[in-house]
């Protein structure tokens, strides 16, 4: 299967034909003369046997996306064979500081250590996205010269051992194809992904590259004809535009496949095609004409036009019923959308200022120096670019209207911590829409959320607990670890765990796997040990897998989760009161703010004398502290009796 529109090397480097190919659609004559003389340096030193990548391979995949002059002569010389020969100082006064400062940066990234045939890369790998989250910031096209050099590193990856060959894939898929989407690079992000997909998991790639094959033909010939009988259609109404068969990524379809629990024949959308035409208008104008002819999905529309995805990308998405009740997948868009969904940021260059590449460009900008502003640790920077800048988002608003943007999935105490890190730690509801919703309710697009916090309050220990799914996004779960971190002055970064943080296991003795060292928040597991002591590991621990496989009958394992400890007492309160608006919220509010979990509800309202009676089952930590609780619930308004129901 062709993973991108990649011509291969060319033969032995002709420089007549090489130095054509990079100069056409340039008029500038000094950059010409630059491109030419750039050349002159990298010739010499070029070695087709060698297998480290040519940056005349560079410059061709760079070329393809259309990046401006510059970016091609410092692709050019930042080939690592002329680092010996070649010095910033030279490069400054024979072509200009900018072009220096672009290949120092690229040579920098070059220089970092790539990952290793070692099971542990993750330090380097975590340092490797810190140098390009600043090589990114200071000079955008620095990276996108890397991600070049990157892609055709996966090119020739078929030349290492198996071992490099999934490390290197790993961390493409970890680093440089998020980074890729985050840039709007769909060119580089497509191809990177499914060539380290072929190393990750080579069976599954295998196999549905045979599969999409055997059908293709058939495919093919049904996309023809569609297009030719659309495009006749939008000729009788005279509209203009380009309609292309859309190839559908491996990846992509594996990914589809793994959501939606099917196999890649039950999927219903392996057929799509993309409408590219002049102007904003006739988006919408054909969008009416497609669904006037043709039975559309409403769940599969999407207006990426009026609501641009965050790395600027815009588009109309819908997918009709064609002929032989096919499901067909249109994309709609004008030639300036399409030339920045293909090539991302590489296109900016040719768009004036204030246009929209260039706020979407500012944005980027704007979000990865964020996250290299606000970095907490290496875990936290990896996980939350991968899951905040590869995923959808939701779009909600504040009281105030302020558009907040969230990864999906995203809970309504997440939402706390996006708006500040006090908030989030001193939260104890949420009101959606006007309606009060638990702390892990998944907020959506368009809703309206007010936090109600409390300055006595502070986090629990079960918001940690991946399986109540009170936070979802890394950078919630990592402010809340780092307030426990502080509580229990831990000073190694290594917080020690230990019966107090759990719940379920009792009296045993803790021991702290130090194969995977476990902090709290980790999701992690118990191994049963003799003597009635459990050691904590790490679910994803690389050790229990093993003594899993090899001795399945002597390992007994058990799923834990975080929490106060379980020596909590559990019972039922009894209130009641005359109804009111507003009354229940004040109650929980006082149970929020007493930290007390509350395990069940049940009301019954009396519509004659308008009289309320609640039951509520509540876990409480000492016996000595009911009370105190009753007497305060007895101070709330309209509230007239509470005791504890023995």
């Amino acid at each position: 299967m062709k993973h991108s529109q990649f011509d291969g090397v060319v033969e032995m480097y002709d420089d007549s034909k090489l130095l054509k190919q990079l100069s056409r659609n340039i008029v500038d004559s000094v950059h010409l003369k630059q491109i030419k003389q750039a050349l002159a340096f990298v010739f010499p030193v070029s070695e087709p046997d060698d297998s480290r990548p040519s940056s005349l391979d560079i410059a061709l995949i760079l070329k393809h996306l259309g990046v401006d002059a510059e970016t091609l002569i410092s692709a050019l010389l930042s080939d690592p064979r002329l680092r010996a020969s070649l010095d910033n100082y030279k490069i400054d006064q024979q072509f200009s500081p900018v072009i220096a400062n672009l290949v120092k940066h690229v040579n920098w990234l070059n220089t970092f250590k790539e990952c290793t045939e070692e099971l542990a890369y993750r330090p380097a790998e975590a340092e490797s996205l810190h140098q390009m989250l600043l090589a990114t910031v200071d000079d955008v096209r620095a990276v996108l010269i890397k991600l070049a050099f990157r892609v055709q590193r996966l090119r020739g990856l078929n030349h290492e051992s198996q071992k490099m060959q999934q490390c290197i894939a790993q961390e493409t898929m970890d680093i440089y194809a998020p980074l890729a989407n985050r840039l709007g690079v769909s060119n580089f992000k497509w191809e990177m992904e499914d060539l380290a997909f072929r190393y990750i998991d080579n069976k599954s790639y295998k196999f549905l590259a045979q599969s999409m094959s055997d059908k293709r033909s058939v495919r093919e010939t049904y996309i023809e004809n569609f297009v030719n009988y659309l495009h006749n259609y939008l000729a009788q109404s005279t509209i203009d535009a380009k309609i292309v068969g859309r190839p559908k990524h491996l990846y992509s379809i594996w990914k589809k496949m793994h959501k939606k629990q099917m196999q890649w024949n039950e999927l219903a959308d392996l057929l799509a095609v993309r409408i590219i035409t002049t102007d904003l208008s006739k988006c919408y104008l054909i969008l009416g004409i497609v669904h006037n002819q043709w039975q559309h999905l409403p769940h599969e529309f999407d207006d990426y036009i009026a609501n641009p995805k965050d790395n600027g990308y815009q588009s109309i998405h819908t997918a009709i019923i064609g002929p032989e009740n096919q499901v067909i997948e249109i994309q709609i868009r004008t030639q300036e959308m399409h030339d920045f969904s293909e090539h991302g940021v590489a296109a900016h260059w040719r768009y004036k200022e204030g246009s929209d590449q260039d706020v979407a460009l500012e944005k980027m900008i704007l979000s990865l120096r964020y996250l290299l502003e606000n970095r907490i640790d290496d875990d936290t920077l990896l996980e939350e670019f991968k899951t905040e800048f590869f995923s959808d988002k939701v779009h909600v608003l504040t009281p105030d209207k302020e558009v907040i943007n969230l990864p999906s999935g995203a809970t309504a105490l997440d939402f706390a911590y996006v708006i500040h890190t006090e908030v989030g730690h001193q939260c104890i509801g949420a009101i959606v829409n006007g309606h009060r919703v638990p702390l892990s309710y998944p907020i959506k697009s368009g809703e309206c959320i007010e936090i109600l916090t409390d300055k006595k309050s502070s986090p629990h220990l079960y918001w940690l607990d991946h399986r109540k799914k009170y936070v979802n996004t890394i950078r919630a779960k990592s402010r809340i670890r780092q307030w426990f971190k502080i509580l229990f002055k831990d000073n190694d970064n290594n917080i020690m765990v230990s019966s107090k943080h759990l719940q379920g296991i009792g009296e045993r003795e803790i021991v702290i796997g130090r194969c995977c060292e476990p902090k709290i928040g980790d999701r992690i597991i118990g191994e049963l040990l003799a003597a009635q002591s459990i050691k904590i590991h790490r679910d994803d621990c690389l050790i229990i897998e093993d003594e899993q496989l090899s001795h399945a009958t002597e390992t007994k394992i058990v799923e834990l989760s975080w929490g106060e400890s379980s020596d909590k007492d559990k019972m039922c309160l009894h209130i009641d009161a005359f109804d009111r608006q507003g009354l229940l919220q004040d109650i929980t509010t006082l149970l929020n703010q007493a930290q007390i979990n509350v395990l069940k509800a049940n009301t019954e309202t009396d519509i004659i004398d308008q009289s309320v009676s609640m039951e509520l089952t509540i876990e409480i930590n000492l016996q000595g502290e009911l009370d105190p609780l009753l007497k305060k619930i007895l101070q709330i308004p309209n509230v007239f009796q509470a005791f504890q129901i023995k």
